[in-house]
This record gives structure tokens, sequence and C-alpha cells, in this order.
């Protein structure tokens, strides 16, 4: 009687350390990403660039937040105001937190997107993201850096139209590239990445 008492004790015990090793395995899984990881992360290229204030802007400078990083031009009719929608709703669902965060648009057009152009564009949406212009030597190099694909498009009496690359990039808090997000991201899924990155 007291073997099978003995027997059944180290049942139980055997179940509920499984039930413990379960419930711990489920809460410690890596958390997964809404884009695709850099693997491993590596170290965002630095540039220095003029922004729609007219003031110096550097990446380096940003280490300690988190950066989303886009390239586009002010006269796009679709991605880039859709892109840009989503970073207003992103910022805006991040509440006290979206201080920590720094949103950037890199034009890729430059002889149209002057500081006062990309002022004008970027108010439409959220005046606290950061716009970016330069001479084309001054950009060349950053899109390259980024692997930022462009393709002028000149067009009679409209504005040059510009085919080119689509994604986000997330930088973290360290400077290092860690997320690329296709076109298409939702805002939630943008702020539950970087939740993660800021709480960890």
């Amino acid at each position: 009687m007291v073997h099978r008492s003995i027997m059944w004790l180290g049942a139980g015990i055997s179940l509920g350390l499984f039930l413990i090793l379960g419930v711990t395995l489920f809460f410690v899984r890596p958390y997964s990403y809404h884009g695709t990881l850099y693997n491993p992360a590596s170290a965002a290229a630095d540039f220095a660039l003029t922004d729609q204030n007219g003031e110096p802007f550097r990446l380096s400078a940003q280490q300690g937040n988190v950066v989303l990083l886009y390239f586009g031009y002010t006269h796009c009719p679709d991605e880039c105001p859709a892109t840009m929608g989503v970073f207003k709703e992103a910022r805006s669902a991040l509440g006290s937190l979206a201080s920590r965060v720094q949103m950037v648009f890199i034009t890729v057009d430059p002889q149209q997107d002057s500081p006062s152009q990309l002022k004008t564009f970027l108010a439409k949406y959220d005046s606290r993201i950061i716009g970016l212009t330069g001479s084309a030597a001054q950009l060349a190099p950053v899109w390259k850096a980024y692997g930022i694909y462009i393709q002028s498009e000149p067009q009679t009496l409209q504005p040059t139209a510009v085919t080119h690359s689509d994604q986000i990039f997330l930088i973290d808090p360290q400077g290092r590239l860690l997320v690329i997000y296709d076109f298409g991201v939702s805002p939630s899924d943008l702020v539950s990445d970087i939740e993660h990155i800021l709480y960890g």
C-alpha cells in the first residue's frame, strides 16, 4: 500500500515537473518579428544629410532610439504616402514610447525634394517624421549602403516618376540593422516589434 502511494506520488511529481517545463518553454519561445530578421544584426551604415528644417542630421546620433528608415519621394502617388500613413498610425499607437522612436524619410529624388518640399509633404502625416535630402553625390552612397534601387522616369507636364525599392529598415538602439519590412506591414506589427525591442 505504501509502495503504491509512493508510485502515485512519484507520478504526480513527474507530471507537475512536465507541466512546469511545458509552461516555461511556452513563455520563453524566441520572439517572432513581423519582417525579415538580419542574422546576424550588423551596424547600420552611418550618414549625414539635411533635414526638412535645413538642419544637419546624422544617423549615429540616434543611438539609444529605435530608427525606422524609409526611402521614397514626395511626388510618389502610392507606396510612399501609404508608408507615411503607417508611420503616423504607429507613432500614435506607441504613445509615450514614441519618444524613443525616430521615423526617417530619405528622398530618392533630390532634384525635386528640397527641405521645404519635404516639410510640406511630411506635415500631412506627422511633422515629427524626419525628412532628409542632400545632393545626388551625398545621397548616392546612402542609397548604395542600404541597397536601394532607383530608376527615374521623366514625364511630360508632370513631376518625375521614380521607381524605387520599397522597404522599411528597423535599426535598434545599438545602431544595428535588425529587421527589414516589405511594403504592406501594418502599424500594429511595427508597434509590436518596437515594444519588444524597447521592453525586452
